[in-house]
């Protein structure tokens, strides 16, 4: 069996509300929009939400699709796992939600493997790469990725929780 994976953890403070940083990771147009790689999100029957990515790797284009189910055990956490009966393109993932003083402390975790009988299943040049070194790779450009876009979604909320506070004040002063 030929398994590629990656993993990435991290946290970051979004100096907004719990439920705008909720409401935004929610909405999954945002991750098409900002998370670079990703080509669709779409709704399925039987609650499946199948996630289209495309990547470069060192041996060409790899697209995958991967199709994942909601499993968020409390409202402070947003957790998607593979759909039941997935066993090749395994995407797991969780953000939990923290309110700090003035911000939120959101808790990232992503997990992916990809799993083929033989490499040449996967992609015609993988077999010259090897597991560990396509791991790698594959490891740096979602750990890139997804900086990137936490970097994106921290600047965005943060400006849009600024305007708010400011319409907010606007409108106190107006009303004595």
């Amino acid at each position: 069996m030929f398994r590629v994976k990656s993993s990435f953890k991290t946290q970051l403070e979004i100096k907004a509300s719990p439920s705008m940083v909720r409401d935004f990771f929610r909405n999954l147009d945002n991750f098409t929009e900002l998370l670079g790689g990703v080509e669709s999100i779409r709704r399925e029957s039987g609650g499946v939400v199948r996630w289209t990515i495309a990547t470069d790797t060192p041996v060409g284009r790899v697209r995958l699709s991967l199709p994942v189910r909601e499993t968020s055990p409390r409202a402070d956490v947003i957790e998607w796992s593979p759909a039941t009966g997935e066993d090749q393109n395994l995407l797991r993932y969780s953000l939990k939600f923290e309110e700090q003083p003035e911000a939120t402390l959101v808790r990232v975790s992503q997990q992916v493997e990809l799993r083929r009988k033989r490499a040449w299943d996967l992609h015609p040049g993988v077999g010259l790469m090897g597991e560990a070194r396509l791991s790698s790779a594959l490891q740096r450009r979602i750990n890139e990725a997804i900086a990137g876009f936490l970097e994106r979604v921290k600047e965005k909320l943060e400006a849009d929780q600024g305007k708010r506070k400011k319409e907010k004040g606007k409108s106190k002063e107006g009303n004595p």
